[in-house]
C-alpha cells in the first residue's frame, strides 16, 4: 500500500522548473519569453524554450525570496535528457 506500481510519462515534451529567480529579476519575466537552457550531461548543447509560468507566490531559499518558473522546452527528440537533469536557464528580458 502506498507504493507506486506504475509511472506514466510524456517524452515529447519537456519541462524544466527554475526555483531561484530571484525578487530582483522577477518583475523582468513574463510567460512567453525565450529561453536558452543548458543541461549539464549535454554541455555542448544549447536548448531553447520558453517561459511557459511563472508563480505568483515567493519562498525562500538561503534567505533569498525566489519564484519558480516553469520552461517549455521545444522539441528535442534525439537528446538523451532525463528527468531529474541539472539544467542552467537564461531568460530573455528585452
Amino acid at each position: 500500500s502506498g507504493t507506486p506500481i506504475v509511472v506514466l510519462a510524456d517524452f515529447e515534451g519537456w519541462l524544466v522548473r527554475t526555483t531561484d529567480l530571484t525578487e530582483l529579476d522577477v518583475a523582468q519575466v513574463e510567460a512567453g519569453a525565450s529561453t536558452a537552457v543548458r543541461v549539464d550531461a549535454i554541455p555542448d548543447t544549447e536548448l531553447r524554450g520558453t517561459v511557459g509560468g511563472i508563480a505568483l507566490v515567493a519562498s525562500q531559499s538561503r534567505g533569498d525570496i525566489v519564484y519558480e518558473v516553469e520552461i517549455l522546452l521545444d522539441a528535442q527528440p534525439d537528446l538523451p535528457l532525463r528527468w531529474g537533469m541539472t539544467a542552467f536557464v537564461d531568460i530573455d528580458t528585452n
